[in-house]
């Protein structure tokens, strides 16, 4: 009889610390070493430092570890400004400085678009501000704790939950919400009903919304209106039937210049509000359309880019897949009284050319996808012929793999923008100008 035995693998936990020398960042921010002639990755690292490490994951290609002792320091080498920071998933690069931080960025960029055969990019131009308090965005996890909740954020590449008091990167007003939301979350009686908490730092005030699952009781619900109305908060719960408002004493807005942009808790909006301005303005100032000339804004959510843009004067089309969004930017164009923008909504992936909207042409597009790009609609755009197209990414890889076929299609990348709209991660937007040759 044969007997096949399993070769067990080595527990790493049980392994002695290492110590070795961090090599270099790899394109996540992750210092990179060598081990038995295999990459060793540990974050919260800087080049050129001597580490004690332990192994916490292996597999034929490369080992992980944990950072134990910083042996010898980087001169680099900063320290954190939040107690979080080694276990919390957000702000992992608060050990480097922002401008190294941003150097390293710039290095991921031009890595991704070499991939894709973009060797000579134009020199990348910043956009950069606050690295700290620049969050008016949050989503905080909610966790069951005992018989109540522990409120904070996911750790990295995990489902377990850190449970935080304040955070240096979300407006102050924000952070200082955190312990009295817990106190109100642990006096409701649907702790297991409870999935997460969403805030919003508005033009006028805090929306807070809570997701939960199933009704919520009377005494639950007169909780959190009274914690509403004591501080002045927007509030909104959603389940699965559907979002609702419990209390709304202010509209909830955000502005860019005199132009005010409404939303609702739910709807995507820049995270890094002062960033966001910033990046409007530059997005007016490359596309410069002719006076008069009409502007296709696709993915145009809320209206972000295509009010400014109306209020410049241009006739603007804004193009969304969602009907909801779609109707929020109609109501921000009513409201702003900005007749020259007009919103449709089409599915995006399919060809669009054939629509009315699309077939008065235009001289210059502006586009915002989301993670995944645009790559299904880069044929249709080709088609449209723009002579200047702006594409604003939130995902470099997705910008890089997409601008192949803008280039194979006749066009020049003019000008390359890198926004740094989360510090202290290895996150980098950017934008690019195309130009027809």
């Amino acid at each position: 009889m044969v007997q096949f035995f399993k070769v067990k693998k080595p527990d790493v936990q049980a392994q002695a610390p290492l110590e070795v020398e961090v090599l270099e960042l790899n394109a996540h921010g992750v210092g990179v070493a060598r081990h038995q002639g295999k990459p060793l990755f540990v974050p919260g690292v800087l080049a050129g430092e001597r580490v004690r490490v332990r192994l916490t994951g292996q597999n034929s290609k490369y080992r992980t570890a944990s950072l134990a002792k910083v042996l010898r320091a980087s001169p680099q080498r900063q320290k954190p400004f939040c107690p979080y920071t080694a276990q919390c998933g957000g702000c992992s690069l608060q050990h480097v400085p922002l401008v190294d931080q941003r150097a390293l960025k710039a290095r991921a960029v031009a890595r991704l678009f070499a991939r894709h055969g973009v060797e000579a990019l134009p020199e990348p131009e910043w956009l950069t501000g606050e690295g700290q308090g620049y969050r008016r965005v949050a989503r905080l996890a909610i966790r069951r704790q005992g018989k109540g909740v522990a409120l904070g954020f996911r750790r990295h590449q995990s489902h377990e939950l850190v449970e935080i008091d304040h955070c240096g990167v979300l407006a102050p007003s924000l952070s200082a919400l955190i312990p009295p939301l817990r106190a109100l979350l642990n006096r409701l009686q649907a702790v297991r009903q409870l999935g997460h908490l969403e805030l919003y730092q508005a033009a006028e005030g805090i929306a807070l919304l809570l997701r939960h699952g199933g009704a919520l009781s009377n005494r639950d619900l007169d909780s959190l209106l009274a914690f509403a109305q004591e501080r002045e908060l927007a509030l909104f719960l959603q389940d699965d039937v559907g979002r609702r408002p419990l209390h709304v004493p202010f509209p909830l807005y955000y502005q860019i210049d005199n132009i005010k942009l409404s939303f609702t808790p739910g709807d995507f909006i820049q995270i890094n509000g002062r960033l966001n301005e910033q990046l409007v303005r530059q997005a007016l100032a490359w596309l410069a359309p002719e006076p008069g000339q009409a502007v296709l804004d696709l993915f145009c959510g809320v209206g972000n880019f295509s009010l400014p843009l109306a209020a410049a004067g241009h006739p603007v089309v804004g193009v969304e897949g969602v009907m909801e969004m779609v109707e929020q930017a109609r109501g921000n164009a009513e409201d702003n009284d900005l007749p020259g923008a007009r919103f449709h909504r089409a599915d995006l992936a399919a060809d669009f050319t054939a629509e009315s909207w699309a077939r008065q042409g235009f001289g210059a597009v502006l586009l915002d996808p989301g993670r995944a790009g645009a790559e299904q609609v880069m044929p249709y755009l080709l088609k449209l012929s723009p002579r200047r197209l702006l594409y604003v990414s939130c995902n470099p890889a997705t910008l890089a793999r997409d601008s192949e076929a803008l280039l194979a299609g006749g066009y020049r990348l003019a000008r390359l923008g890198l926004i740094d709209m989360f510090p202290h991660t290895a996150h980098c937007e950017a934008m690019a100008l195309f130009e027809l040759s």
